[in-house]
């Protein structure tokens, strides 16, 4: 089913997601005001593009407010929506229209985070209803249902190598570790020095065993999730984080977005961690955030209904590893 361009793009803001194969850009927004949520997706050729509707390569309306949204390929999106469906879009017309090819709603409340498995092959969904699916992304079905957490599941995150384990966060309190190939798939994870609520969490890039994780009162911990103590904590945050992301191009330096409305760039060191950018131009709860692959540049979106790109200067005296130039360990 195709969808035409809506006429305007909806007020709140939540996904911004670079395309890596050709460097569009994927905007979701939802309007969370009136009887009823809606929502609408929207492609854009450049980033600096966004969120005029006039500059968009693609747009469609969309059932529901949006929650999250992922690339999958070049052309297809997954993405979660506050009415607990799944959706998955393809872009046709040379990235000019919106194709809907499948929609399933088995969640009973709305789907907080999606992540995609390293092979492209299968997507994990997270929800409000305490559940967490895994759903085939080649036959269109759900594989699994987990009902392990006690309360709503805030994140959901994909390991970047291995297809079969991902970690999810939740209002009870926990982070577990889950292995699909397993009788028992979910472990629990240490948490410590966090004492608040765990609201996002990521991989690490070219790590397979360290991660990121934040809170609701805007603590960051990086941790080794073999090991019980973290490498590093701090406070970036005055209030809840909504989004952590590494950068795929510098994996020791990592973004953070939440309600305060600040985007916070922190590079990791051995030791300690030092922020060496922040941004508190956001007027409303900043809910995406996206690296530009092969750059030093982020880009984030707000409910106050912006995009903005940020160049992250500091990055460019930075190896690799994070570190300044010369402290290569």
């Amino acid at each position: 089913m195709q969808w035409q361009n809506p006429p305007s793009i909806d007020r709140h803001l939540d996904v911004v997601q670079n395309n890596e194969d050709h460097g569009g850009l994927l905007l979701g927004a939802s309007s969370l005001t009136g009887c009823q949520w809606g929502g609408s997706l929207w492609y854009f050729d450049k980033a600096e593009s966004a969120p005029d509707v006039e500059k968009s390569a693609a747009g469609t309306r969309l059932d529901a407010g949006i929650t999250d949204g992922q690339w999958f390929s070049a052309n297809n999106v997954v993405i979660g929506l506050d009415s607990g469906c799944i959706e998955l879009w393809e872009l046709v017309d040379n990235f000019h229209t919106f194709n809907r090819t499948f929609m399933a709603k088995e969640h009973d409340d709305m789907v907080n985070s999606i992540s995609v498995t390293a092979d492209k092959t299968r997507v994990v969904s997270g929800s409000q209803d305490n559940c967490i699916k895994v759903w085939d992304l080649e036959n269109l079905q759900s594989l699994h249902t987990y009902k392990a957490h006690l309360d709503h599941v805030h994140c959901v995150c994909c390991h970047p190598t291995k297809s079969d384990v991902f970690l999810s966060c939740s209002q009870d309190g926990a982070i577990l570790l889950w292995d699909t190939r397993k009788p028992k798939p979910a472990s629990k994870i240490d948490k410590s020095p966090l004492e608040s609520i765990p609201t996002c969490i990521t991989w690490q890039p070219n790590s397979e065993h360290n991660v990121a994780v934040a809170d609701q009162v805007g603590n960051i911990i990086y941790k080794d999730i073999r090991e019980k103590k973290s490498l590093l904590s701090w406070k970036s945050h005055s209030r809840s984080v909504h989004r952590l992301a590494f950068s795929p191009d510098w994996p020791n330096t990592v973004a953070s977005v939440g309600e305060d409305c600040n985007v916070v760039v922190t590079r990791l060191t051995e030791d300690q961690s030092i922020e060496i950018y922040k941004d508190e131009s956001h007027q409303d709860f900043v809910q995406g955030l996206s690296w530009l692959k092969g750059s030093s540049e982020l880009v984030t979106c707000s409910w106050d209904s912006t995009v903005k790109t940020h160049c992250i200067s500091a990055l460019s005296q930075c190896s690799e590893n994070g570190l300044p130039t010369g402290m290569e360990t």
